[in-house]
């Protein structure tokens, strides 16, 4: 789905990209335990975000298009 995504990086600006409505993200907790968690609406949106900063990826990079751009 298209949503309006913004980042600290870029403070004045809003983005239009493409997310998943859900995801899923499995980790370890501090005493090893293997965890999983099913995310939806604007918590699976911030942790796709995320995830794209780990593998540095901005949010303009996944603009839609040249035309995906608003000031705030």
């Amino acid at each position: 789905m298209q949503v309006l995504d913004d980042c600290m990086s870029f403070p004045h600006l809003l983005v239009k990209v493409m997310r998943y409505q859900k995801c899923s993200i499995e980790y370890f907790t501090m005493q090893w335990q293997k965890k999983k968690m099913e995310l939806t609406g604007d918590l699976s949106e911030l942790l796709q975000h995320e995830y794209d900063h780990l593998d540095g990826i901005l949010a303009t990079m996944r603009a839609i298009d040249n035309k995906s751009f608003v000031a705030k």
